[in-house]
């Protein structure tokens, strides 16, 4: 496909000044021709089958291998549901509370979801907590005096003590250190990884491409000569480059073939390059065998 270069991750992140670009308009006629194909089709049994909402992670796709996308095709995206007057709803369990370098991803995309939910950061990291956020058109939906009226979910661990307490302090150093770096013209200034650095891991053979923003680094490794496995089950190489890391104190795990570095927004950028130097010098010394193989 057609490959856009743009000037810095900051350039590519100003979803505002590229609303006006060719790339957008055909971003959005893609998801209009492919949101028309979905929507009215029959699905099984002939069943009318109709896109009742907009669920998407903003920015980075975790579980998918931390993946980034670009945020004009989410916007894109978002701007094809609206006019349809689906909702949106962001999953930032992942990606927000500055984890990629803002305190929500709506920062970056210029648009506020119908619902959002944010964890992981939420107690940096300490307890497991979560919550959700709704617009008042929403919230006032499920609200009434009868059972039937109400989203009947939760679970044992909702509203945790402990978890509230961790949160409110988590929130509280967050805003304290960070509170003055919490938009899309700082998103350089709040990049933990030494640009530089990440650069030049992408020059290993055994690397396919890397990629840093906030407090995240993705590597991914390139698959083997013949193909082998995709997906979860790609991890033939990352494994080692991961057992290796162990043995000088880093502890990571793959998402098949990528390796990446998740840490809090307030990590010390010094830890960051010291934890990347470890990355680069691993997969240098496999790097000599990939050559000489």
């Amino acid at each position: 496909g057609e490959i856009i270069q743009m000037e810095s991750v900051e350039s590519a992140m100003d979803v505002p000044s590229r609303l006006e670009s060719d790339l957008y308009g055909r971003y959005r006629a893609s998801i209009e021709e492919k949101w028309n194909e979905c929507d009215g089709s029959l699905g099984a049994n002939n069943k009318l089958q109709r896109i009742g909402s907009l669920v998407m992670e903003p920015i980075l796709i975790g579980a998918g291998g931390m993946k980034f996308v670009d945020p004009l095709w989410q916007r894109a995206l978002i701007d094809v549901a609206r006019s349809k007057r689906v909702p949106v709803v962001f999953d930032e369990i992942a990606s927000g509370l500055y984890r990629v370098g803002v305190k929500s991803c709506r920062e970056i995309l210029d648009v506020d979801p119908d619902i959002a939910s944010y964890a992981k950061l939420l107690t940096g990291g300490l307890v497991p907590l979560s919550v959700t956020l709704a617009t008042e058109d929403v919230f006032s939906t499920f609200l009434g005096d009868q059972k039937g009226e109400a989203l009947l979910h939760g679970h044992s661990y909702t509203a945790n003590p402990i978890g509230c307490v961790s949160a409110l302090h988590a929130l509280d150093a967050y805003h304290e250190v960070l509170g003055s770096n919490s938009d899309q013209s700082s998103l350089l200034s709040s990049l933990l990884f030494d640009v530089d650095r990440v650069r030049a891991l992408s020059r290993y053979v055994l690397v396919q491409q890397s990629f840093a923003l906030g407090t995240v680094l993705a590597v991914t490794i390139a698959p083997e000569r013949d193909g082998g496995a995709t997906g979860y089950a790609a991890a033939s190489r990352t494994t080692p480059l991961v057992r290796a890391m162990r043995d000088k104190g880093v502890y990571a795990r793959p998402l098949g073939n990528v390796i990446y570095i998740m840490a809090s927004p307030l990590t010390s950028r010094e830890e960051c390059n010291r934890l990347i130097d470890i990355l680069a010098d691993t997969i240098a010394k496999f790097d000599e065998t990939e050559e000489v193989a």
